[in-house]
């Protein structure tokens, strides 16, 4: 084998097992906006696990998706799942009829409306309700599932589930 087909070879290896570790473990994503607040700030790196299937989605996740209507990636709170209805007033988030306990969110505020959340669909809320923009204020206020592409773990994420 000659020297050209060596290193080919060990180009090609590096790049399956750079692929591979970055499908398996993961990104790091900045925050590039203040409408997680008080739990995300402006500029902190998170990592995230790449979702490898939509049932591994939990209420209160916090997610990084990639928006068709933004054009970028962003990181939004999951509130709703495919079946889920929502109801967004004054005093916050009710799913199913149920009151959400929701202590990351200091101000309530912004839109207030109702949702059914659509079969292969999410609904997400920025932390910051006051100034986030999401699910409330899109065109398109339902997320296809397949386009969240990571669950934020780490430091910054310890005790942030809600259910």
């Amino acid at each position: 084998m000659s020297t050209t087909w060596l290193w080919l070879g060990t180009l090609a290896v590096a790049a399956l097992a750079a692929l591979g570790f970055r499908r398996y473990a993961g990104l790091v994503i900045r925050v590039h906006s203040r409408s997680m607040l008080p739990t995300l700030r402006a500029g902190q790196l998170l990592f995230a696990r790449p979702l490898r299937d939509a049932s591994q989605l939990r209420h209160g996740d916090i997610v990084v998706l990639q928006s068709e209507e933004l054009n970028e990636r962003i990181i939004k709170r999951l509130a709703g799942l495919p079946g889920d209805r929502l109801a967004i007033d004054a005093q916050g988030l009710q799913r199913n009829g149920q009151r959400v306990d929701e202590p990351h969110v200091a101000h309530h505020g912004g839109r207030t409306g109702r949702w059914q959340v659509p079969s292969g669909h999410c609904f997400v809320l920025g932390d910051n309700r006051a100034a986030s923009s999401d699910s409330r204020s899109w065109q398109a206020p339902y997320v296809p599932l397949h386009a969240i592409v990571g669950i934020v773990r780490g430091r910054s994420a310890v005790g942030l589930r809600n259910d």
